[in-house]
């Protein structure tokens, strides 16, 4: 029976690069994609997939996921990608627990001890920076169990198994890169955030910041926090706007995008250049009109299908990924693609 790890030998790459290529799960450059999908095909590879249902269904597994309960669409699509993965495992005899809980750390680490007292073999959750959280994930990778951090992560997390989803600092500074090129490099920015103790916020105004230190005509004038929620965007997104009309530009780090939007179009005097994250339908419209001149988005669903996958490798194999860090494409999108 030809192996992965067979046409690996062949195509002298790891036996994970030839897992990413056959799964289409991208992050190979095009030859070394191409070889080794020539040698599987004159090989006549075929996965063996009776043997992954007997290995999965004697072990009886079960996935924690652990989301957060948010207004905010994006959190739907990931979730979306946990649905869509979970349903496609229950093949092989894999459960998987979604959980949605509010952003607080008080209710993650009480979802944290029910899932374990569920017997869950591994969690898959979007971790708030709080230091009981923090210690409770470490605590449990010391002990070898499996935790996926996803869409957001610990305070140097060094992690024993992985972490899902954008390089957000690196998303903070294609932001930052963009308001450059739409300012010509003068503009006084206003930001605004979602939650102050999600890392991923909280990344993305450090990678815009690191970038603009080069360019001292571009200064963050004000922050603002809007727990991404539209009502809450709205009030202090305007009261930033009323408080610094100096204010022309603005970084939306997270949701509360149709909150900001229309604040931004109740000072119609005002040219206020805007940079966003996600391409939720509302975040769509406002880059159709205009009033978004770029959104950054960062694949909820397949972070979500990725988060899974890893794992459900992990115990067919049983090996961990080749890195502790995989990260999803940047993608950029404007008027010309916002609908692709």
């Amino acid at each position: 029976m030809v192996t992965q790890s067979k046409i690996a030998e062949l195509a002298g790459v790891s036996r994970s690069t030839v897992e990413r290529v056959l799964n289409n799960r991208g992050g190979v450059n095009d030859a070394t994609k191409d070889k080794v999908l020539e040698i599987a095909k004159l090989l006549d590879y075929h996965p063996n997939r009776a043997g992954q249902t007997l290995v999965i269904r004697q072990k009886k597994l079960t996935i924690g996921c652990i989301l957060i309960e948010s207004d905010n669409l994006f959190y739907a699509e990931l979730n979306k990608g946990i649905e869509e993965k979970a349903f496609e495992f229950q093949t092989y005899g894999l459960t998987v627990l979604v959980r949605k809980v509010p952003f607080t750390a008080a209710d993650q680490i009480r979802e944290i001890d029910s899932l374990l007292s569920e017997n869950i073999n591994a969690l898959v959750i979007q971790p708030i920076v709080n230091e009981p959280i923090t210690e409770k994930l470490k605590a449990l990778e010391a002990q070898g169990f499996p935790v996926v951090t996803m869409n957001t992560d610990i305070p140097d997390h060094n992690s024993q198994f992985c972490y899902v989803g954008n390089d957000f600092h690196l998303c903070g500074m294609t932001a930052a890169n963009i308001m450059l090129l739409v300012t010509g490099g003068k503009c006084n920015v206003g930001v605004v955030t979602g939650f102050s103790n999600a890392k991923s916020h909280y990344d993305r105004i450090e990678g815009f910041k690191d970038f603009i230190k080069n360019y001292p005509d571009m200064k963050v004038i004000d922050t603002v926090e809007n727990q991404d929620d539209d009502l809450e965007s709205y009030y202090v997104t305007k009261t930033m706007l009323e408080k610094h009309p100096e204010i022309d530009a603005l970084f939306l780090v997270a949701g509360g995008v149709h909150g900001a939007g229309k604040a931004i179009k109740s000072f119609k005097n005002r040219n206020i250049r805007t940079i966003s994250f996600d391409d939720m339908p509302e975040t769509k419209n406002l880059v159709r009109d205009g009033t978004i001149l770029a959104t950054i988005c960062q694949q909820p669903i397949r972070q979500g299908k990725m988060a899974l996958s890893v794992l459900f490798d992990y115990f067919v194999e049983g090996k961990k990924p080749e890195n502790n860090r995989i990260y999803t494409d940047i993608q950029i999108k404007v008027r010309a693609n916002i609908d692709q």
